[in-house]
């Protein structure tokens, strides 16, 4: 049996599937955080240390992937969850353009992201 990317994912009752990322950040109105993991509808990051609250509005600037590129974001997200604490954060994509849902989906499906055949870990 084949893993859903859409749809619900066992047992979970999850909308998508999410894939444990290594190595790879995310860049939040200038603040960087560590992706612990990522799906087509959101993330979840550890060590964000923004101003943002549970709510909120943010904007995704980019992403810095494990071999060490940087892929523009630019799109709006809402934050779900925030344990300021544990600074420990996660967020939903509100809106995105073609290339950065092109990229997710790759991620996603462990395909190269770039030219050199370079993939996640």
């Amino acid at each position: 049996m084949s893993e859903l990317v859409i749809g619900f994912a066992g047992e979970q009752r999850r909308m998508d599937m999410r894939r444990v990322v290594e190595d790879t950040f995310v860049v939040i109105d200038g603040v960087t955080c560590k992706v612990m993991n990522i799906s087509l509808r959101g993330f979840f990051c550890k060590g964000y240390k923004g101003s943002a609250r549970e709510g909120d509005e943010i904007i995704i600037e980019d992403l810095l992937m494990a071999d060490d590129s940087r892929i523009k974001v630019n799109a709006p997200g809402l934050i779900m969850r925030l344990d300021a604490s544990k600074k420990e954060m996660a967020a939903v994509f509100v809106n995105m353009n073609e290339k950065t849902f092109n990229t997710l989906e790759k991620m996603m499906m462990l395909r190269p992201l770039a030219g050199d055949g370079g993939r996640l870990r």
